[in-house]
């Protein structure tokens, strides 16, 4: 019994680990959308862990994901608005979008594991962008404002440019890769049963 235990918490550790590396790699490489916001294609990794491991895993490659996002020079132009607005918004959003992951797969799993992945990967880029409109409302709200003014586009069509043409490309991404997320779910927990 205790061998098993230190069986599965090794492979707990170890898949912590390797999803982790490949969230920090993954959140340098960035799909340019407009001038002012790009496309990471961590969410499908935050699924895969949320999956494997569950929500605190899944909470975990978020907020990895979301201190690179804030240190690397990616949320310049927020931070210069609002430093702590910006930090609070980014993890807010990563903890939020992986936990919504987490637990629709949770909630799935058993009866759907298909439905589950295909769930998962849908909410996490709806609750991603929404938590990023709600904290863009809060703390950077004038500087949006005038940043609209002076480009001469409306504000609808700004955050469509900043927000929506994200959601959409990582909405979509993540459907396409759901059947390769469900390949290696199955995989790594084929191996885990071994």
């Amino acid at each position: 019994m205790r061998n098993t235990k230190n069986t599965e918490m090794i492979h707990k550790i170890t898949l912590a680990g390797i999803l982790s590396a490949l969230v920090i790699v993954l959140s340098f490489i960035r799909i340019p959308v407009l001038s002012v916001t790009t496309v990471k294609l961590i969410l499908p990794v935050v699924v895969i862990g949320a999956a494997l491991s569950g929500p605190i895993l899944a909470v975990w490659l978020a907020f990895v994901s979301e201190l690179i996002t804030f240190f690397s020079g990616e949320a310049a132009m927020f931070i210069e608005w609002n430093a702590f607005g910006t930090f609070a918004t980014l993890v807010v959003k990563g903890v939020s979008y992986a936990l919504a992951a987490g637990f629709v797969y949770k909630l799935m799993s058993k009866k759907h594991p298909s439905g589950a992945v295909f769930c998962s990967a849908m909410v996490a880029p709806i609750v991603n962008t929404a938590v990023f409109l709600i904290g863009c409302r809060l703390f950077i709200w004038p500087s949006l404002v005038a940043m609209a003014g002076a480009n001469g586009v409306g504000m609808g069509m700004l955050l469509f440019g900043m927000a929506g043409m994200n959601f959409i490309i990582e909405f979509v991404l993540n459907v396409i890769l759901c059947p390769s997320i469900l390949r290696i779910i199955d995989i790594a927990k084929d191996k885990f049963r071994r």
